[in-house]
């Protein structure tokens, strides 16, 4: 859990907590962020990216995301099809396709073993009838 060692959970640069977008020195600066794949009682609240990392793996998100619709690439989703993520210090909350997913959360350090976009599903996903 990167909460608990205070460092980056991409680059594992050391980081203050509280999460602190004010800080004189931007590159310490740090995004607390949760994630759930479609039910909030399997959410991750213990994301921590320092704020190059954070703008780097965001990089490339609607702004104005769209709800049922991947943030990065457009793709149709669902609920139970989708990686919800929402930073800290926002209000809004944005969603990620299957392939999105797996690339965002294997750039994460403690997303071990890595997930193989070949196999992966997300674990809320209904079964084809």
């Amino acid at each position: 859990m990167t909460v608990t060692d205070l460092r980056c959970d991409h680059c594992e640069c050391g980081l203050p907590l509280p999460p602190d977008l004010a800080l004189n020195d931007r590159r310490r600066a740090s995004v607390r962020f949760s994630y759930h794949p479609g039910n909030p009682h399997l959410r991750d609240n213990s994301g921590l990216l320092c704020l190059a990392c954070w703008n780097e793996l965001a990089a490339g998100w609607d702004e104005a995301p769209i709800v049922d619709r991947c943030t990065r690439c457009g793709a149709v989703v669902s609920r139970f099809t989708s990686l919800h993520i929402r930073a800290s210090e926002t209000s809004g909350e944005v969603q990620l396709c299957a392939s999105d997913a797996v690339d965002f959360l294997n750039a994460l350090r403690t997303v071990d073993p890595k997930l193989d976009p070949e196999t992966f599903r997300f674990p809320t996903e209904r079964e084809p009838e």
